[in-house]
């Protein structure tokens, strides 16, 4: 039987480990890094013999030391990979940052954001100024309907922290996963020691020391009990935190950004929110100007085209009705219904050599055709979108089009599957033509 040392271990965790890293992404989510805990827990070897090992793969040039907190290992060869062949044994993680050049990028992260210069112009001021509020920001609650970004908006606060400088991490938690079991929610949060409840065999760092210098955020906090709520006032006011169990208080420098569905003063502390200094309501879908909302719909669509790598062709009607709905689940529900209907289309698509989908009125659930036809907003052109950008095209030219060619084929005789094939084609190259114009 074979039987691997414990520094062949540890360099297999760290090779395994390593194929999930991109310089991008470990910047933001520290993906594809390993620490000496995360080794020591998951292997089960002391942590000093981890930290001895990991020196010595240091030493040996195969894995790569990046300076932060807490240090974060490498394989040498996964990391030279994006940064080039001259890769020293230990980085900065400043240099990491340097190197992508996140601080000098033209473009803002919130332009990602449809409607930042309109109906959420005003948000994105907010949180730019939070952002950059000295030394780690403001803390700040996003309210919303479900389904309304406030998690992406979340995301792009802390990109746009990675370029104006900052360094720290985004630690992400869903307080609702561990609504029924508040020990284990402020473990996650906190960290716990040895000892603090049963099942606690080890220490264990929490989240708010990950994000030290960076942004935790907190989703659905509305789900986090009083007795959470006074420890995070105790951390935004007093800058320090203790881990279950512990009675030694340690510092923590980070911004706090948390969401909910619900109002502030139905379940958050008074003295909760007055450590809350910035607020920002997000709109729901139909609060939304006409334009963004068709905007949004064409990001979507676009998404499923870039999924299916196929073009997609939406029915004026389609559109019509899609902005005309009501979703309880706001931008979510959209996206959801949009991915059932372009998976029906598919199916009808699959095994012809069409290279795009057609979607029609006949894809969507009946209860959602309930809103009559003088209800709904008015679209009459075609949507023709590929995976890279999307075309307006007028219904009529299109029909035209399509009759035009019906004509053709007929007067030559042209019948059964050569008929549906010349059809095929010809639409094929009518849209590819549309979307390289």
């Amino acid at each position: 039987m074979f039987y691997m040392t414990n520094k062949e271990k540890i360099y297999n965790f760290i090779i395994e480990k390593s194929k999930e890293f991109n310089l991008q992404d470990f910047l933001i989510n520290r993906k594809g890094g390993v620490t000496t805990e995360e080794i020591a827990q998951l292997l089960k070897i002391a942590r000093p013999n981890v930290s001895f090992i990991l020196n010595h793969l240091v030493r040996e040039g195969k894995i790569v030391k990046i300076i932060s907190k807490p240090v974060y290992y490498i394989e040498k060869n996964r990391l030279a990979h994006f940064l080039g062949n001259k890769v020293k044994e230990e980085i900065l993680l400043k240099d990491l940052i340097d190197f992508l050049d996140l601080g000098k990028e033209k473009e803002c992260a919130f332009e990602n954001i449809i409607g930042h210069d309109g109906s959420l112009k005003g948000q994105i001021e907010q949180a730019k100024a939070a952002v950059l509020y000295p030394p780690y920001g403001l803390h700040t609650l996003i309210i919303g309907p479900p389904g309304s970004g406030k998690s992406f908006f979340a995301e792009m606060m802390h990109k746009f922290s990675l370029q104006n400088g900052r360094v720290g991490p985004l630690e992400v938690l869903n307080c609702a996963d561990y609504y029924n079991n508040p020990q284990l929610l402020m473990s996650y949060l906190f960290g716990h020691v040895k000892g603090a409840y049963t099942g606690a065999d080890v220490d264990k760092i929490g989240l708010v020391e990950k994000a030290d210098k960076g942004i935790l955020f907190l989703d659905e906090i509305h789900r986090l009990p009083p007795e959470g709520q006074e420890m995070l006032f105790y951390l935004m006011d007093k800058g320090v935190y203790r881990k279950l169990g512990d009675t030694v208080e340690r510092n923590a420098n980070l911004m706090i950004v948390a969401a909910t569905t619900e109002r502030p003063d139905s379940f958050l502390l008074k003295t909760f929110m007055r450590r809350i200094p910035v607020i920002i309501q997000l709109p729901s879908f139909e609060e939304r100007p006409l334009n963004e909302k068709i905007e949004i719909i064409v990001y979507l669509f676009r998404e499923e085209a870039k999924r299916l790598n196929l073009n997609i062709v939406v029915h004026p009607e389609v559109i019509s009705l899609l902005l005309s709905l009501q979703y309880e689940g706001n931008i979510g529900e959209l996206k959801s219904l949009l991915q059932l209907i372009c998976s029906k289309a598919f199916l009808i698509n699959y095994g012809t050599k069409r290279n795009f989908l057609k979607v029609d009125l006949t894809l969507l659930p009946q209860a959602y055709l309930k809103v009559g036809r003088n209800d709904r907003a008015t679209f009459d052109k075609f949507l023709i979108i590929s995976p890279e950008k999307e075309k307006k095209i007028d219904r009529y030219d299109f029909y035209e089009f399509i009759a035009m060619k019906y004509h053709e084929l007929k007067e030559k005789e042209i019948e059964g599957i050569l008929f549906e094939k010349g059809i095929i084609d010809c639409i094929n190259n009518f849209l590819e033509s549309i979307l390289e114009g």
